[in-house]
């Protein structure tokens, strides 16, 4: 979300890069692993300016504009600072926002739209298809925890870098179509393996070639645009609080996929809970192609003003 603002409308992507470490006797070393990030981020952040959206808000135009003027060229300034001005100025974005806000339109759609995109994230499976990739791994003979996650990391990666090309090239709405429509059909794919009679091989070959197509598809599309698209819709004045609430959203009900995937598969088995998770993924498909606003090559108070029934009123009534 920080940076969201400082990046021009052209080139507004994101990037996700998973690490696994299958050693559970290491769980020590693994978080000392995992906090160096964070403290290389702690220290980078130091060196780090000021979104010139912000700086706009806080009437600090000047830094605003050497801030524009270094991240996007002296030719953007003028353009950028009147933008700015408009919607502040529209939206109300100088003041301090309340969180009953989003109960009023557009940040309650922008809103409903962020959670139910998390929603239907967590309920296509993602973090049932991980926890129970090794298993699937070890029928085709991978007994190897190492060597599984290392497979499962490397199809994450490869989908995460065609994310970074896609993402401009065809826009958040189509990708996010094309990676829950992948994702369903990975699902269908592997229900269909477990359900029909074949060869022993076979159908584990399909069942490891459906997990691999569903986890690519889900990091080219679902897993980069829905926390992109989210603050891209959110206006200026509520955007935190709309991220935070369905972050909010997000981590409960994938909370609730890791307490009770295990007890689904164990009562129902495999095959109707991932036929089930290929089911919401047709329906988030579906839900991002009638409700998701394509936000590609525009810059956020381009969104924002085409969202905006103040906007829109202003723009009919000239």
């Amino acid at each position: 979300m920080y940076l969201l603002p400082f990046s021009p409308k052209k080139e507004i992507h994101v990037s996700r890069v998973g690490c696994f470490d299958p050693n559970i006797g290491r769980w020590r070393t693994m978080l000392y692993i995992a906090s160096v990030p964070g403290f290389i981020l702690a220290l980078g952040m130091q060196f780090c300016v000021e979104s010139p959206r912000w700086l706009c808000k806080a009437g600090r135009l000047d830094e605003a504009k050497n801030v524009i003027e270094n991240l996007w060229g002296s030719s953007e300034v003028d353009k950028a600072i009147k933008e700015f001005a408009s919607v502040i100025k529209n939206d109300g974005g100088d003041l301090d926002s309340s969180w009953l806000e989003l109960l009023e339109e557009p940040h309650s759609r922008v809103a409903t739209i962020g959670g139910a995109l998390f929603v239907l994230q967590q309920f296509a499976g993602i973090n049932g298809v991980l926890y129970f990739s090794s298993l699937t791994f070890k029928d085709v003979g991978i007994s190897s925890s190492a060597l599984a996650s290392l497979y499962v990391g490397l199809t994450n990666f490869a989908g995460a870098l065609c994310a970074l090309y896609l993402m401009d090239k065809q826009g958040r709405q189509r990708l996010l179509i094309g990676s829950y429509a992948g994702m369903a059909l990975s699902m269908f794919l592997i229900v269909y393996a477990i359900i029909f009679p074949m060869d022993g091989e076979i159908s584990n070959n399909l069942s490891i070639l459906g997990t691999i197509l569903y986890i690519f598809t889900f990091a080219v599309g679902a897993g980069p645009v829905t926390g992109l698209i989210i603050p891209e819709l959110s206006s200026s004045r509520t955007r935190g609080k709309i991220m935070g609430f369905s972050f909010c959203v997000h981590w409960v009900f994938n909370f609730l996929v890791g307490l009770f995937f295990l007890e689904l598969v164990e009562k129902f088995g495999v095959a109707p809970v991932y036929g089930s998770f290929g089911a919401v993924s047709l329906l988030a498909a579906a839900f991002a192609y009638f409700f998701i606003v394509e936000t590609k090559g525009r810059s956020l108070e381009e969104i924002e003003m085409s969202l905006n029934p103040k906007f829109q009123g202003k723009r009919s009534s000239e």
